[in-house]
């Protein structure tokens, strides 16, 4: 035994000496050394107080508290060998602290890097968070608030080998539970994923290769899902390989090829299977292109998709959902053709041209159509002003139906004296979408304007929206609208913020995951929402801030339960800092109502203390 350990013991030591290179470096003096190889350094930030909390959802309590947010590093032998961190906390609030957590939270992230300076280096990670709050709603926004805990592990490792392919291998899983807040509704969901990925360069051709295994599980609340308790499961696993190599004219030749599979249950409160599904799908992407002079450029391309449910499927779960819910009929596939051509005619001025041929058979038809389109480009600013692109499609679909279509984009920047003004204006009209029989329209846009005022006096405001969906085709078309404005003075600064939207989602591990109009969707749930709020910060005196924000969000969802939902949060803090020392006083109300679940539940709570931060090592 005492043989083997002094052999492993030799091969660590060896594998730290090809790895660095060169001798350990010496410890500064708040490093802490352990034996002759290991240095750590820790601090924290120490909070001690008074607070106090009561509300509809929590018990009333006022007692003395204490906190800590604290930081620890270090590595084993050299930084490139092995060095790890780790940030634990406890008893983090927005009153006591920047966390934005409603509660107490307490947890630990931590991360390892593995032989980084070698050919195999690899990493660690792991977190753990409990009585944190979080989101469950619809990304961009009004979201509804939860609280519970969460953890995630993850592992990576790669052999960079010279002249050998290369090979990264990574796994992580995670899980989170919570309730959201002021209701017994229970929201979880975890995940797992496997991937392997390679590269490769051999007699010019540079090929690469992956594998990804993923799973994911999600519980969702009853006025989300219409269920006292549902749950989602899927399955998936997805491989493919690619190859590119350099052609003559300054071309490029590429192919791609994946394979994809997938299977998802949904059961009900009375854990029957209700809905399952299952799909493979096998995509196979082809092209060239051409630079035989500097300006002119011609590029060709092929695409094949073996199920075009597969496909759709593949594409929304990629936001986060576990059920698509995507049914074009029985042996729904694609298959285009296309190619088209550049001309760059000055140094601000380019056009092109493209055109693509269709194949598809979905909704127990066959369908064929072309697209062709051309672009004009002007990228030098007109009237010291302006750059824009426009495009005209034209488009035949086979039924008998020719559309014309057209895509446009303004870009705007200009200064008027101490004004800075630039904005973004998106159209487009009847152009193609994946499935032959359909055409998208949408427009967006945004602006922005700042100016320098007398006295020190900064404004910014900005604005942007969206508008989309599928030509003729009620059901799929969303929108959206933002608004903002900040207002800033030496020691001032005022901003305020007002959003709204509309469209449609599915359900997701992260609550309502928004999906572009589609055909064949269903199980959807339309949501609208509008948020505004504010925000003021003041620095009368060096070290003293004092600021103050108010946000409130209202929503409607509409699936098989109809809610209207009401959150509203009110946050204060002082702040002054004396070298390490710190005071300290917050103030947190919070009310959250959804129509579906209950009444309107609220939560109040405060601190006052003092922090300090302490170098332990």
């Amino acid at each position: 035994m005492k043989v083997a350990n002094r052999i492993i013991g030799l091969a660590v030591l060896v594998m730290a000496q090809l790895v660095c290179a060169q001798s350990p470096p010496q410890s500064s003096s708040n490093e802490l050394s352990i034996g002759e190889n290991t240095k750590l350094k820790a601090g924290a930030m120490v909070t001690f107080g008074y607070a106090g909390g009561y509300g509809d959802a929590i018990p009333s309590d006022h007692s003395l508290t204490f906190g800590l947010d604290g930081q620890l590093s270090g590595y084993y032998y050299n930084p490139n060998f092995i060095s790890f961190n780790a940030t634990p906390y406890y008893n983090q609030s927005r009153a006591n602290s920047s966390y934005q957590s409603l509660t107490g939270a307490t947890g630990i992230n931590t991360s390892a890097n593995l032989f980084s300076g070698s050919h195999f280096p690899g990493s660690v990670s792991y977190h753990y968070d409990r009585n944190t709050s979080g989101t469950l709603g619809l990304v961009g926004q009004p979201s509804f608030t939860t609280v519970g805990n969460d953890q995630g592990f993850g592992i990576n490792w790669s052999a960079l080998l010279p002249n050998l392919p290369t090979l990264s291998v990574g796994y992580s899983q995670g899980g989170g539970s919570g309730t959201v807040y002021g209701t017994s509704e229970q929201t979880n969901a975890t995940n797992r994923l496997f991937n392997v990925h390679s590269n490769y360069q051999i007699v010019g051709f540079r090929l690469n290769a992956y594998y990804d295994r993923n799973s994911l599980s999600s519980k969702f609340p009853q006025f989300l899902s219409g269920q006292q308790s549902s749950e989602q499961d899927s399955r998936g696993n997805d491989v493919g390989v690619g190859a590119q190599h350099d052609l003559p004219l300054n071309g490029q030749f590429f192919v791609n090829y994946n394979r994809a599979s997938a299977d998802s249950s949904y059961s009900s409160n009375a854990g029957q299977i209700s809905n399952t599904s299952s799909y493979t799908d096998d995509i196979l992407n082809t092209g060239a292109s051409f630079h035989p002079t500097p300006k002119l450029s011609l590029n060709v391309n092929e695409n094949y998709t073996s199920n075009l449910n597969g496909y759709f499927a593949q594409s929304v779960a990629g936001t986060g959902t576990t059920e698509p819910g995507i049914n074009l009929g029985s042996g729904a596939h694609s298959s285009t053709i296309g190619g088209g051509a550049g001309y760059q005619i000055t140094n601000f001025l380019g056009a092109s041209a493209q055109a693509t041929y269709y194949d598809q058979y979905y909704f127990g038809k066959s369908f064929t159509g072309t697209f062709m389109s051309g672009t004009l480009t002007y990228g030098k600013r007109l009237l010291d002003m302006f750059t824009f692109s426009g495009s005209v499609i034209d488009s035949s679909n086979g039924q008998g139906t020719n559309s014309l279509g057209f895509v446009g984009n303004v870009n705007y920047f200009h200064r008027i004296k101490g004004w800075q003004t630039s904005g973004v204006f998106s159209y487009a009209q009847n152009v193609q979408s994946i499935l032959v029989t359909y055409t998208s329209s949408y427009y967006s846009y945004s602006a922005n304007v700042h100016r320098r005022l007398p006295t020190g006096l900064q404004w910014t405001a900005a604005f942007n929206g969206n508008h989309s969906g599928l030509t003729n085709y009620q059901g799929t078309s969303s929108h959206g609208e933002g608004y903002s404005t900040s207002l800033g003075w030496r020691k001032y600064n005022l901003t305020g913020n007002y959003t709204q939207g509309t469209g449609i989602s599915l359900l997701g591990a992260g609550g309502l995951v928004p999906v572009a109009g589609t055909p064949g969707v269903t199980n959807v749930i339309t949501f609208s929402g509008s948020s505004y709020g504010g925000g003021i910060s003041v620095t009368p005196m060096r070290r003293l801030v004092i600021a103050g924000s108010f946000n409130r969000a209202i929503s409607n969802t509409i699936g098989q339960t109809i809610s209207h939902n009401n959150t509203e949060i009110f946050n204060a803090q002082v702040q002054y800092h004396l070298r390490r020392i710190g005071l300290q006083a917050g103030y947190t109300r919070f009310t959250q109502g959804i129509s579906a679940v209950g009444a309107p539940a609220n939560t109040t709570a405060y601190f006052v203390g003092i922090s300090r931060w302490f170098d332990f090592f």
